[in-house]
């Protein structure tokens, strides 16, 4: 099975969605039903450092030359980097958030009524895999960077 699109499109949106997945998951979710609490003020300070951290491994796909000159990446990539795109919208729409007055419902507590502790049990899960899938796609951008470097004769 051939995902041919997909490098194209991960060279293109690892750089927009870098920049707004954390927009989103600090204050974004907001606009689709979640309460916003002091994870959102603290957000914009975090926020920056989540947006570099984010683009580091793009920066990284820049070495591999190979990708770079086709313009895409490769699929070991992007199949870490859409897993990460999706965890970070599950952690966005699920995470725990609190005020001074307590819990703040999640954006999916507040569509299917779940309760605080199922949504916080569900963004537990979202952000190990966001942590496996930042892990797994930098390790890919640099494995690009050497098979750019040394490619492998057939």
């Amino acid at each position: 099975m051939r995902f041919a699109g997909t490098g194209r499109f991960v060279f293109i949106a690892q750089w927009v969605l870098g920049v707004l997945l954390p927009i989103f998951f600090f204050l974004g979710r907001g606009v689709v039903g979640a309460e916003l609490g002091w994870l959102a003020i603290v957000g914009i300070v975090y926020g920056i450092l989540v947006i570099f951290v984010l683009l580091v491994p793009p920066l990284l796909t820049l070495f591999d030359t190979q990708s770079r000159r086709a313009r895409k990446t490769r699929l070991a990539y992007d199949i870490p980097t859409i897993v990460l795109w999706v965890g970070l919208l599950l952690g966005a729409l699920t995470v725990p958030d609190s005020g001074d007055s307590g819990h703040l419902d999640s954006a999916l507590s507040t569509w299917t009524g779940i309760s605080y502790e199922t949504s916080q049990a569900i963004f537990y899960i979202a952000a190990t895999i966001i942590g496996l899938a930042y892990l797994a796609q930098v390790v890919t951008s640099i494995m690009g960077i050497v098979r750019g470097r040394y490619p492998v004769d057939a």
